[in-house]
């Protein structure tokens, strides 16, 4: 059957990954005997398979060749524009989709009668056969998994199309007839009541600009209904299993024949996806011989699946229960109450010794910090007879009087998105110490059910102050509503609720507002932001962000940048600068710059702003504004507003811009290391962004900056010696070893 069915095999890929993975391509190549691999992906990849032992054994297609990157990122930029409000579109969103696209654009290309398309982080445990013996007919590969938000997709693109299945399309690899495909797209791009005109616009235009983010297409999903539907005879199903989670217990690099061989026993491919890694408590275990011999591949994942709490799991036929674990209905079961997990989930079990350690190092220097450390120290402590032990250690600390930290009061406004702020409330539940805050959650007047969960929720939970407000008083109102239920003595955590904190967000977050009596408040990095507070870094699924942030939200040597302002999407304020400055200004309602200009009269009053760099917090984004359609507007009125009462732009000259990072970047392509002693002077610095950068990657160096605007320059951070213009400097201009200027 095979020689009569050759075909080329797509697999879609980053040059990053390509690189990741190359030693276990061969073994793809060995797997799949239809036809040609090619990769497609950007032209570097090419360099890559040259320089590889895959040199004439695989294909390379330009992915621009088939559809251009720059106009899906368009596209997706054009219809997420109320919600990015100025900011860069990640190109991770735009990946998602793009990727897909390729997929079936393909089709076009194609000579052949049909063509599969593999995912780049899976290989085969066994050869690949696709045809059915005797009939002929093509596989469609079955999983247990359902995702909601596809199936609303779909029945926009396709109206009157929806699931038809008990199991999902969903495989990790399709293969595709092409005179299907093409009818497909054709029958996509007639739906006239979509705009754009080609089909991966209308899909991009069918999709709700606030669920985009949510990866809200599969074009598994809707090739497999759609040939079901309108091809029904054209495919046979058969069930199909892949190790999806094979990351997290084989290593790439040491994964054996004798592993596959092994695995072949119960599974078809193994996935090893983008920021899986060999946790400590997986080591040894999968790819033990000693196992291997005494149980098979399935029997022990079912094990392990009992441990998991969250995430995709491998169900077999005769584990029906388990396939729920799969479902994403896009909103929580309304009668649940808060999912608490396993504050360990990415952490050891020896993680807590770590927290104690740092408190002895810091018991004589700084008594607030080593409190804090002890009392972390506690929460993540398993054993009782430790957890005791380290009790007695803070309560010792802090009964010598010598200890003014306070209690945190994590203030979160709710409207209209229960998922959200449900995930977020888990998140605090799972991973911040309960003896360490308390909770104040303000409901601003949601009308989709929000506040009636809310309610029900909140008669649950004491410990937890909830307000129901009638009407929406906008971020900066709404907020100080919240604070009218403070309790005395406690620091002031503002929080969207469109996050979730990773393991030791606020511990680090307030391990920085105690750093010393200078600092007013300080914020966290986040995957959702300008380039001020950015942590570069792009995933398919929030867990993998909060997965990301346990293992970067650590100790660092160097944790803390002095900023101008502070995002207010996570930003915790000492009380008694709170006390002082009294919350946000309602002029800036219902909200935008609110934060920029909390922040100025902060500093205004002598504190430092300072971001953590080991607070990591994962931010959807854009959530609160995303119906509004004067975004635009009111962020430009605000920015006005700012500049009548401050003389200067908060947007420009207390902002890094990306010509500005782009610079911070090309120091250390230069030459310079972290530890080196250089001068170097910015010129038309503003309040000294750029410099706050530099200051924190080099903190050796001697910064000068040079800023005509007064009240900018009025604002400049502690560190910097500013002037007013380039004849002031200590200098002349050419002898400073390193100069910037004309950056934006």
């Amino acid at each position: 059957m095979k020689a009569n069915n050759r075909f080329n095999t797509l697999v879609v890929i980053t040059p990053k990954d390509f690189q990741r993975l190359i030693g276990l391509y061969p073994r793809l190549i060995e797997s799949i005997d239809y036809g040609q691999i090619l990769f497609v992906a950007d032209p570097e990849i090419e360099t890559i398979i040259d320089n590889s032992n895959l040199k004439g054994l695989v294909g390379t297609i330009d992915e621009n060749s088939i559809i251009s990157f720059d106009d899906v990122h368009e596209c997706i930029r054009e219809k997420m524009k109320s919600i990015l409000a100025g900011r860069e579109l990640p190109r991770g969103i735009t990946g998602w989709y793009y990727q897909q696209f390729l997929k079936m654009q393909y089709a076009f290309l194609c000579e052949d009668e049909y063509y599969m398309v593999w995912d780049g982080d899976t290989i085969p445990c066994k050869p690949v056969n696709m045809f059915q013996e005797g009939s002929g007919k093509p596989y469609f590969d079955m999983k247990h998994e359902y995702h909601a938000d596809y199936f609303e997709t779909m029945g926009v693109i396709l109206p009157g199309f929806s699931k038809v299945i008990e199991r999902s399309f969903i495989s990790e690899h399709m293969l595709f007839r092409v005179d299907i495909m093409k009818q497909l797209i054709g029958d996509i791009e007639k739906n006239d009541n979509i705009p754009g005109t080609k089909f991966w616009e209308k899909i991009i235009n069918a999709i709700p600009e606030d669920k985009i983010q949510s990866s809200a297409f599969s074009e598994f999903e809707t090739y497999g209904t759609y040939t079901a539907l309108k091809f029904m005879n054209s495919y046979k199903l058969r069930e199909w299993h892949s190790f999806r989670q094979g990351g997290t217990f084989f290593k790439i690099d040491t994964i054996s024949d004798r592993d596959f061989n092994w695995l072949s026993r119960d599974f078809d491919a193994i996935s090893f996806e983008k920021g899986h890694e060999v946790r400590e408590d997986n080591a040894n275990l999968f790819d033990n011989p000693y196992y291997q011999e005494k149980l098979t591949p399935k029997q022990m994942l079912q094990a392990a699946q009992l441990e998991y709490t969250e995430g995709y799991k491998e169900i077999w036929e005769d584990d029906k229960e388990a396939a729920k674990a799969n479902i994403s209905k896009g909103m929580f079961n309304q009668d649940e109450d808060t999912i608490v997990e396993d504050r360990l989930k990415y952490l050891s079990n020896d993680t807590y010794k770590i927290y104690e350690g740092l408190g002895d190092e810091l018991i004589d220097n700084n008594a607030n910090k080593a409190y804090l450390c002890y009392e972390n120290a506690e929460f993540l402590c398993d054993d009782e007879v430790e957890k005791a032990r380290l009790k007695g250690k803070k309560e010792k600390l802090y009964n010598s009087r010598i200890v003014a930290v306070q209690k945190t009061a994590i203030v979160i406004l709710s409207y209209n998105n229960t998922y959200c702020l449900r995930r977020c409330i888990e998140s605090i539940y799972t991973n911040c110490n309960p003896e360490s805050y308390m909770l104040i959650i303000f409901d601003n007047g949601s009308t989709d059910g929000s506040s009636e969960w809310l309610a029900e929720w909140g008669e649950k939970h004491d410990e937890a102050y909830v307000i129901l407000n009638d009407t929406n008083l906008g971020f900066p109102a709404g907020n100080n509503a919240a604070c009218q239920y403070l309790q005395e003595g406690m620091d002031v955590f503002y929080l969207n609720n469109d996050t979730r904190l990773p393991a030791n967000a606020l511990f680090w977050l307030r391990m920085g507002l105690y750093e010393s009596d200078e600092v007013g408040a300080v914020g966290a990095m986040q995957n959702y932001a300008y380039a001020d507070q950015l942590e570069d870094v792009e995933f398919n699924l929030p867990e993998e962000y909060v997965e990301y942030g346990a293992s970067i939200n650590v100790p660092m040597d160097n944790a803390l940048e002095e900023q101008t302002k502070i995002c207010g999407f996570a930003m915790l304020v000492k009380r008694e600068v709170y006390d002082k400055v009294g919350g946000f200004n309602e002029a800036y309602g219902p909200g935008y710059l609110e934060d920029d200009e909390l922040s100025f009269r902060i500093r205004e009053l002598g504190y430092k702003m300072m971001v953590c760099h080991n607070a990591f917090i994962y931010h959807a984004g854009g959530q609160s504004f995303r119906k509004r359609d004067d975004v635009p507007e009111l962020f430009e009125l605000h920015r006005k507003i700012f500049v009548a009462n401050r003389g200067f732009d908060s947007t420009i000259e207390a902002a890094l811009s990306v010509n500005e990072l782009a610079f911070v970047k090309s120091l250390s392509e230069k030459g310079y290391k972290k530890e080196d002693s250089f001068t170097l002077v910015h010129v038309g610095c503003g309040c000294g962004n750029m410099l706050g950068r530099i200051h924190y990657e080099y903190p050796n160096a001697q910064l000068y900056g040079v800023e005509e605007n007064d009240n900018a320059r009025n604002f400049a951070l502690s560190f910097i010696k500013i002037y007013k213009k380039v004849e002031d400097l200590p200098m002349p201009l050419d002898e400073f070893d390193v100069i910037a200027r004309g950056l934006g």
